[in-house]
């Protein structure tokens, strides 16, 4: 595997003799850009003129232009350029599963970020449906309910995320994306019940699977009114007949 930061140092200090494209595997530009050398510092020996003394600053000045791409270059594409065929080698070894379940949890993650929280669920929940019961998922999914005010769900994950093993459980006191649900009157009866709900009304588990998935659909739908509405797409009245029929259906 070829190291960015390694090529864009060799680039830095030995760029002048192109040290760093035999390092990338660029051997044909490497010999291209020593001979490039060779004849730049020939003509200042030699006494060439002026033309001659300011060439041999060529190739060192290509060698900073490449370092200074180097350093910038995202790592995905200096990876796909240069270590495609090392990446091609460790997808073969790398369990696919695995893989994927990272890619649905990464996913969650970056919808999360962006405010996406009914999004983000839907990842989750595609995870954990399709690669099994994850504490981290579960608490995830628990973040994006109280985010989303739904404490009757934020319990159930927070449940299940201790059950399968939460290994912080200080997290649930003081990350902040479950603000709300420690607000809730109940938070303290739940924490005392070894983090269970001992709720008289607590749902059976095929009522909590059924309409999770529904339920996430109508907040995404609130979360985008509520973007319409602030783009000055819709106006208030619109924003609210529209809301009260979201609601209507919960």
């Amino acid at each position: 595997m070829k190291n960015k930061i390694t090529a864009a140092l060799l680039a830095l200090m030995f760029g002048v003799f192109g040290l760093h494209r035999y390092y990338l595997g660029r051997k044909f530009q490497g010999v291209l850009h020593t001979i490039l050398f060779f004849i730049c510092f020939l003509l200042v020996t030699n006494g060439h003129g002026t033309i001659a003394e300011i060439s041999i600053a060529l190739p060192a000045i290509l060698g900073f232009m490449d370092a200074v791409l180097l350093f910038v270059m995202p790592r995905q594409e200096f990876d796909e350029k240069y270590n495609a065929k090392y990446l091609e080698f460790e997808q073969i070894k790398q369990d696919p599963k695995e893989s994927l379940f990272d890619y649905y949890k990464s996913l969650g993650i970056n919808k999360y970020r962006e405010l996406d929280f009914a999004g983000a669920a839907h990842s989750f929940l595609e995870s954990i449906e399709k690669f099994g019961e994850s504490p981290q998922v579960h608490f995830n999914l628990a973040c994006c309910y109280s985010m989303l005010n739904d404490a009757e769900m934020t319990y159930l994950h927070l449940e299940k995320a201790v059950a399968n093993g939460l290994d912080n459980l200080e997290k649930i006191h003081d990350h902040k994306a479950l603000t709300f649900i420690r607000q809730d009157e109940n938070f303290n009866s739940f924490v005392k019940n070894n983090y269970k709900r001992p709720f008289d009304d607590m749902p059976n588990e095929k009522a909590e699977n059924e309409p999770e998935e529904e339920k996430l659909d109508l907040y995404g739908s609130l979360l985008k009114l509520g973007d319409l509405k602030e783009k000055g797409i819709i106006n208030e009245e619109e924003f609210n007949l529209q809301k009260k029929k979201i609601l209507d259906t919960l």
